[in-house]
């Protein structure tokens, strides 16, 4: 959080507990990038899901360095967007 109280990233996994777990969402507002937030974040996912066989996500290409770093490798993935719901808005409130 900011001095405001303002959220300035967060990161999310989502686990079955036993052996998976897919990370989600790692956001960090713009002009809090490049302060080691986003690497924080992660590291401390990281810890906690250790114990785990797998730990999945899909970045797009510009990160992949940034993942690597901390130890991720990079595979195929398929994955479906629909970019109109990306903020979670529902139709109606459009």
């Amino acid at each position: 959080m900011d001095e405001g109280g303002r959220v300035v990233g967060f990161a999310q996994a989502i686990s079955d507990g036993v052996l998976t777990a897919c990370i989600p969402l790692l956001e960090v507002l713009p002009e809090h990038q490049g302060r080691g937030l986003g690497t924080a974040l992660m590291r401390h996912l990281l810890e906690q899901l250790g114990h785990l066989y797998a730990v999945d996500l899909s970045c797009d290409d510009d990160v992949v360095p940034f993942y690597e770093r901390l130890g991720m490798r990079r595979a195929n993935a398929m994955y479906l967007r629909n970019y109109a719901r990306q903020n979670g808005a529902s139709e109606e409130s459009r």
